[in-house]
């Protein structure tokens, strides 16, 4: 079960340049932000890529959260307020 859920992981790797940054593509898609921030608590431990996660899409989502109004802006403050379990 430990390495499929390590080899799931591994999944969230497309999201990083050669250099261990976040691509630009993904800065900019609200939506995936969304949906990473969705998916950091479900890391088990040793998952660094899900550990830097949470505190990225936090910085980013924040401010989105208030500078507009839509569905997905509604989902962003629902999953900000929202406990991450």
């Amino acid at each position: 079960m430990l390495y499929v859920l390590y080899g799931e992981a591994n999944v969230f790797k497309k999201f990083k340049d050669s250099y261990g940054n976040y691509k630009a593509s993904v800065v900019g898609d609200v939506r995936g932000m969304l949906s990473l921030y969705e998916a950091a608590p479900l890391r088990v431990d040793g998952e660094t890529i899900l550990d830097e996660v949470l505190p990225f899409t936090t910085t980013y989502l924040e401010p989105v959260a208030t500078q507009f109004s839509s569905q997905l802006v509604a989902q962003v403050n629902h999953a900000l307020i929202g406990p991450l379990c």
